[in-house]
This record gives structure tokens, C-alpha cells and sequence, in this order.
């Protein structure tokens, strides 16, 4: 026995030995693979909401596909074309998000992004008063922040250009009987927002399981309507969002999250005003992955004097480097 365990070792030392030596010389090393840029701290993974804005500054591909349907309050018009007083129309929506960002720097990261989005009355009334709109808007965003102890914080810069098109039925149809003229410059209507949002945002996880985030911003916007400036518009912007991932207390990779935000405007001739509330679901298995659904309840013009309101639900998928 005792020969066999004096061969076994004069095998294996000097390997051993010539493997340390061979460490010791500078030869590579696997090394471990690098961190992801995912929006975690204090263990806990903050969900990506259509709503509030974390502050994290990432590497990251996103998508958006949302669908929504409401009731929108219009003018209600006899058979000389004058109005009447108002009635509730119904309208379907639909919108797609793509936004790529880029970590620069542990306190920097830099992006753009494409919204698309779409209005449309769902019956006969509806499709001549509400008609139909069309937008696609282009944008750039900065985020840059720190961490001061326990909550993270950043300022988010977006600013946007968005033209919008609409097909006005009833506007074409009114001139067509009060003028005896058919007129199709009447139907269409040309919308031109470009848009500046700065917004500071912080977020806590008091328990790995448990996020909270926060949003108080400005925006600035600048209207043209059919080449025709109406001028600069204001607004201010809150927000808050609460998730909660039962992944960390349990083996079912799942969570939960609730958003509210507000947009209101400041001054005589603001923005209009926008109040969203929305909760989710959402997959917590792979921290690299953010994909979920989330439902919520929007107060909104399409545009005036259409005041609305909606359901609104969006399937989100979001990866991070």
C-alpha cells in the first residue's frame, strides 16, 4: 500500500507544481465573466415599467407592443354641420417602442429610441368624429447619476421629435356642407411636437424583494400644427412605481408591480394633462431578462377638444449586457 501511495504522489506533485509554476509565470487565466449591467441593487432587480423610469444606468435593448381601447367625449353635429352639444365615441390605439442604450461609464449611458403610435375610431360615429392618427417619434436620452448610500439616483434627459398626421372626417364633411365645396386639404392635419424632458429619478430596495422608485421631471414642448406654431408648452411630471419579486422568497420566479404618473401643465396654455395608473407581471428567473405585461388606465386628449379615456395593455421584453 504504502508503495502504491509514494507512486500516486510523485505523480501528481510535480504536476501540481509545474501547474503553480505555470500560474506564477503570467500564463492566462479563464477569466470570470464580466458583470451585467442589469438594474439591481441591494439583490433586488427593479422591473422595467412603461411608466416610471429607473435610475440605472444600463446596457440594453428594449420593445413595446401596446393595445388599448376607450371612450373619448367629442362635438356632436346636426345635418347643417353645427354642434349640437357632445357625445361619447370609442377608439382603439396601438404603439411600438424600440430603444437601444449604451453604458459609457458607471455613471453614464446614452441611447435613442422610435415610438409609433396609432388612433383610430372602432365604429361608424366614431371614425368621422375622431377620424384617425398616425405618429412616429424619434428620440435621444442621457441618464446620468451616483449612488449616495442606500438609494440610487439619476437625471434622465429625453428629447424627442415626433410628427403626427390625422385624418379629420367630420372636419371635411362640415366644410363640405357649409361651403358646397369639397375640400380633402381639410381632412388631413399635420401635428410637429419636439419635446425636452429632463426628469430625476431614485430608486431604494429596502428588502431584496421590494423596490421602490420615484420621478419628478419638467417638459418642455414646442407645437406646430399645419405649419402654424402654437407656441411653447409646460408641464410637470410625477411618478412612482412599487414592485416586488416573490422569486426572493419563494421558488416561483415571479413579480409584481404597480406604477402611477402624472403629467399636468404649468401656466395658462400647459401641456395636457396625462394620468396613467398601471400594474404588471413580470418574469424574474433570468436577472439578464426583463419581460412582463403590464395593465393600466390612462386620462388623455387624443387631441382637443377629444377628452379621453382607456385601457391600455403592453407586452414588454427587455435585455441587458
Amino acid at each position: 500500500m504504502n508503495v502504491y501511495v509514494a507512486v500516486a504522489a510523485a505523480a501528481v506533485l510535480p504536476a501540481a507544481a509545474a501547474s503553480q509554476q505555470e500560474d506564477r509565470s503570467g500564463a492566462p487565466v479563464a477569466a470570470s465573466p464580466a458583470p451585467r449591467t442589469t438594474p439591481e441593487l441591494d439583490g433586488h432587480v427593479f422591473a422595467p415599467s412603461i411608466l416610471v423610469d429607473t435610475p440605472f444606468r444600463t446596457t440594453t435593448f428594449k420593445l413595446g407592443l401596446l393595445y388599448g381601447f376607450g371612450d373619448a367625449t367629442g362635438p356632436k353635429y346636426d345635418i347643417n354641420g353645427n354642434q349640437t352639444g357632445t357625445a361619447e365615441y370609442t377608439f382603439a390605439s396601438f404603439a411600438q417602442t424600440f430603444r437601444y442604450e449604451y453604458r459609457f461609464a458607471e455613471w453614464l449611458s446614452a441611447g435613442a429610441f422610435v415610438v409609433t403610435s396609432l388612433y383610430s375610431g372602432i365604429d361608424g360615429p366614431s371614425v368621422v368624429s375622431i377620424g384617425a392618427q398616425v405618429g412616429v417619434g424619434f428620440g435621444l436620452r442621457v441618464r446620468a447619476g451616483h449612488r449616495f448610500g442606500p438609494v440610487e439616483t439619476a437625471v434622465v434627459v429625453d428629447a424627442t421629435s415626433a410628427p403626427e398626421y390625422g385624418v379629420l372626417v367630420a372636419a371635411a364633411i362640415i366644410k363640405g356642407i357649409q361651403d358646397h365645396v369639397i375640400d380633402a386639404d381639410s381632412a388631413l392635419q399635420s401635428t410637429h411636437t419636439r419635446t425636452v424632458s429632463p426628469v430625476a429619478t431614485a430608486s431604494w430596495a429596502p428588502l431584496p424583494a421590494l423596490g421602490l422608485t420615484a420621478n419628478v421631471g419638467y417638459v418642455f414642448k414646442s407645437l406646430r400644427v399645419s405649419d402654424t406654431s402654437l407656441g411653447d408648452q409646460n408641464g410637470f411630471v410625477v411618478g412612482g412605481m412599487v414592485d416586488f419579486d416573490f422569486g426572493k422568497i419563494s421558488s416561483v420566479p415571479i413579480g409584481l408591480l404597480a406604477a402611477y404618473k402624472l403629467t399636468t401643465p404649468l401656466g395658462d396654455g400647459g401641456v395636457s394633462r396625462v394620468e396613467d395608473a398601471s400594474g404588471g407581471i413580470y418574469y424574474t428567473a433570468h436577472r439578464e431578462i426583463g419581460l412582463g405585461l403590464e395593465v393600466g388606465w390612462r386620462k388623455f386628449t387624443i387631441r382637443p377638444p377629444l377628452d379621453s379615456s382607456g385601457k391600455l395593455a403592453q407586452i414588454g421584453l427587455q435585455y441587458y449586457w
